[in-house]
């Protein structure tokens, strides 16, 4: 029996995959929304995280995009216990670990895999878990990657120790586009131990295009094989509207821009470990953008705009510009007038220096090295890094006095030049960026400026400007919420719910129709 003054701890479900990449981050945003509109307090949680694209919370907590969006869908502030452990690529084998929302430091692959690493992390999950468990009703954990990689089952703390630690039925995702899912499905119950075969509650089969007739006799093979019923088959969703996490969404990305005449050609630079990609998906979606990520110089021939995206290692990237052939083709585009655009990381190679004088980002030697030389800026790289969400006021030529809102996510610090001009100017009374003498070279710490629609439109016209193209009119505001709600239905009518109920133990929705 509980005490009146103790509050029940909440139920748990878990999504897993049988890969990377099947859409497990839209399933838990999707079961969040869900869950949200049936009348439960809910939250996600996903133990330990890899990835570039991070979210900035209200108190200046980084974690993984996807829990900061299920925490939008979910209808709940975002917390740094959404997401308690995040690593960020930054060399090989290198790589910088956020600890609840702050910088803990750069680790190597070998103390990551040791045993002290190991029991810090579950450490740090358990008291994360714990703690969202007596503040909602519902978490709804995420995996990372398969359960099933058997060389690193040991120092996984992202999935089946995670289910274990929160005692959480787990449902087995597998990407039925890419092929070979029904053997995914049987492969990963066969390589799991026997205790974590059995936290195996059930199959969704994500992605599916086609009569679900067809598919029917290979599921009913699959549930006598393993014993684990199929719960869902949902359908392939072109537009689930939610940020990519990871690098893997770029790999079909290519450019033919000899055949978009009626488009505007933007070209953003695949840098290495290229960060916060998603500040340009708003700009991707506009009908007047071809938008394309390129690695060598042939793929900036023709192009109406160059942006330089963010990256864990500037260091790394500026000399992937040089040795690529790439930087003197960006040097020759803007002496020519095509508008360059660099955000973040980006900012930083558009400058005249990169100086790394402690070795932080060159992997333990100082380094200075040139930059691009577009803007006269210098950066110095520390420990210190700043995180932060902010509003500001364009100083552009095409868009001044535009209001913007965005987020800082940098560990460099960048000095312009006396008397050159700034990009923006934050709320709090300080400057940010640079901008060259004609306005077409710019440069911010700001992700998520594109994602304004009058300050994404008024870019967008001036480089139909320079094709004589006429204006057009800034889109509409997106509505996230309406996205959710959309995600939501289509999953929702793909899932045997009231078997997720059962998992959750809990008797079923608590009211009808959307919140």
């Amino acid at each position: 029996m509980v005490a009146k003054n103790e509050r029940k701890l909440a139920t748990t479900i878990m999504v897993q995959g049988a890969a990377s990449h099947v859409g497990k981050s839209a399933l838990v945003a999707a079961l969040c929304r869900i869950l949200m509109q049936d009348g439960y307090r809910v939250a996600p949680f996903k133990s330990w995280n890899m990835a570039l694209n991070s979210y900035v919370t209200a108190d200046g907590g980084e974690i993984g995009r996807a829990q900061g969006e299920q925490a939008e869908a979910a209808g709940i502030e975002a917390s740094v216990h959404l997401n308690p452990i995040l690593v960020k690529p930054k060399g090989v084998g290198q790589a910088e670990v956020i600890v609840r929302g702050r910088h803990y430091g750069n680790v190597d692959y070998e103390t990551r895999s040791q045993e002290a690493y190991l029991n810090f992390s579950l450490q740090i999950i358990g008291e994360s878990l714990a703690f969202l468990r007596r503040e909602f009703e519902i978490i709804v954990l995420e995996g990372a990657g398969s359960p099933a990689e058997i060389n690193l089952q040991h120092q996984d703390v992202a999935n089946m120790k995670a289910a274990a630690l929160a005692s959480a039925p787990v449902l087995l995702v597998c990407d039925i586009e890419r092929g070979g899912a029904l053997a995914a499905a049987v492969g990963t119950m066969l390589l799991l131990p026997e205790e974590d075969r059995k936290r195996v509650a059930g199959f969704i089969f994500n992605k599916f295009r086609g009569e679900r007739a067809i598919l029917e006799p290979g599921l009913k093979i699959i549930e006598e094989k393993t014993g684990v019923p199929v719960l869902g088959v949902v359908p392939y969703l072109p537009e689930t509207g939610l940020g990519e996490e990871d690098g893997v969404a770029l790999e079909c990305s290519s450019a033919i821009v000899e055949h978009e005449t009626d488009r505007l050609r933007v070209c953003v630079i695949r840098l290495p470990y290229v960060a916060n990609f998603t500040d340009f998906a708003a700009l991707a979606r506009e009908k007047d953008v071809f938008l394309f990520y390129g690695s060598t110089p042939q793929d900036l021939v023709g192009i109406d705009a160059v942006i330089l995206p963010g990256t864990k290692n500037s260091i790394l990237a500026m000399r992937f510009l040089q040795e690529s052939g790439l930087a003197q083709m960006i040097i020759e585009l803007a002496g020519c007038g095509v508008p360059v655009v660099g955000i973040c990381g980006g900012y930083q190679l558009l400058g005249q220096s990169l100086a790394d004088l402690t070795g932080g980002e060159g992997g333990g030697e100082p380094i200075l090295l040139s930059g691009l030389g577009l803007l006269p800026t210098e950066t110095s790289f520390y420990a210190q890094k700043r995180v932060k969400r902010t509003n500001a006021t364009a100083r552009l030529p095409f868009a001044f006095t535009e209001e913007v809102e965005g987020y800082e996510i940098h560990m460099g610090q960048t000095e312009r030049a006396f008397g050159s001009l700034p990009a923006f100017l934050l709320e709090n009374g300080t400057d940010d960026g640079a901008v060259s003498a004609d306005g077409t070279v710019w440069g911010t710490y700001l992700h998520g400026l594109f994602e304004r629609p009058g300050f994404r439109r008024s870019w967008l016209n001036m480089l139909r400007a320079r094709r004589n193209w006429p204006q057009m009119a800034a889109s509409a505001p997106e509505d996230k919420g309406s996205r959710f709600d959309l995600l939501a239905d289509a999953v929702r009518s793909s899932l045997d719910m009231s078997a997720i109920y059962r998992l959750l133990s809990l008797p079923g929705p608590r009211k009808v129709g959307r919140t």
